[in-house]
């Protein structure tokens, strides 16, 4: 079996006061199954979805490997897949990280009908919140790195107020509007989610690695990324889709004509969500891809009111 390969991956009912994990075979599955493929692969996950993921495991763990497959996964491949879950396994659980899988009940409910995102497998996750904040009501607020001093008050007082009105704050620990989205709701007392394009136990970027010590107190601290692994760009952009699908809209606050953040809107487009932007300056560049935004179709936002009344109303550009 699978699991006799390997030590046990911590999971949500995982521990010596709950008991054995009933999941166990299959959440070791889902871990190797993460390690297998540098990122997300939709010939992978259609495997899993027509077989399930401990047959799939089984199977390439074997050596038989589907044709779709056969440029993505080597039998060296399989066999340091197989290693660096024993290694993930023990570092997840010297920072207090587990393993959530769809078979989960906290799996998140955003997720649960939404195809073709990163974490599909799983996602690590750290935090002392329940797992069930991430079904909870939700905004991702996120922006401009070298945020003004307009966006960075923005951004905190947004993400405050939307606190207030009982929203989880969801964004992705960057410098700028990100850290300040963050900021707000724990200035607000209120509850905020991470999501990382690294591993679970790595802080990025490294000089935010308080301000996410912060959010676990409280929240949560999630990844798509095995443990260990380093952030590329092609990571960051699996994040940001796993983001947009999580939170029930985007609000972008200052976003420059070639922002990443831009992807970020056009993943939450993707997944059927609201995208909102706040308007700046029109003598700033951060502006000029927020005002495109807008000028797209997305909501204007001047304050949580007008996201709280935009949460359903879908973006078309």
């Amino acid at each position: 079996m699978l699991t006799n390969t390997h030590p046990s991956i911590p999971g949500p009912m995982h521990g010596p006061k709950s008991g054995p994990d009933p999941l166990a075979e299959i959440r070791a599955a889902r871990a190797f199954l993460m390690r297998l493929i540098d990122r997300y692969c939709p010939d992978l996950e259609h495997l899993v979805l027509h077989i399930g993921p401990l047959a799939a495991a089984e199977r390439l763990r074997s050596g038989d490997i589907p044709g779709i497959l056969r440029e993505q996964v080597t039998p060296d491949g399989v066999r340091a897949a197989a290693a660096a879950v024993e290694v993930d396994a023990e570092t997840s659980a010297r920072c207090g990280a587990r393993l959530l899988i769809p078979e989960d009940e906290q799996w998140p409910t955003a997720l649960a009908a939404t195809m073709g995102i990163p974490g599909a497998q799983g996602m690590w996750v750290r935090g002392r919140a329940g797992l069930e904040m991430l079904s909870q009501p939700s905004v991702v607020v996120s922006g401009a790195r070298a945020a003004s001093g307009y966006g960075i008050h923005v951004a905190t007082d947004l993400a405050g107020e939307l606190s207030g009105a009982g929203r989880v704050i969801m964004s992705g620990a960057g410098f700028g509007i990100d850290a300040a989205a963050h900021r707000g709701a724990l200035a607000a007392q209120g509850t905020t989610v991470a999501v990382l394009p690294c591993g679970i136990d790595r802080a990025h970027p490294s000089a935010h690695e308080h301000l996410l010590d912060r959010i676990a107190e409280n929240g949560l601290v999630v990844s798509a990324q095995p443990p260990r692994t380093m952030m590329t760009r092609a990571r960051v952009l699996d994040r940001n889709r796993l983001l947009a699908a999580l939170g029930d809209a985007t609000v972008v606050v200052e976003a420059a004509a070639r922002s990443g953040v831009l992807h970020l809107a056009g993943a939450a487009n993707a997944s059927g969500r609201p995208v909102m932007a706040v308007p700046g300056p029109v003598t700033s560049a951060l502006s000029v891809g927020t005002h495109r935004l807008i000028r797209d179709g997305a909501t204007m936002v001047t304050g949580s009111g007008d996201v709280i009344a935009g949460l359903r109303q879908p973006w078309y550009p």
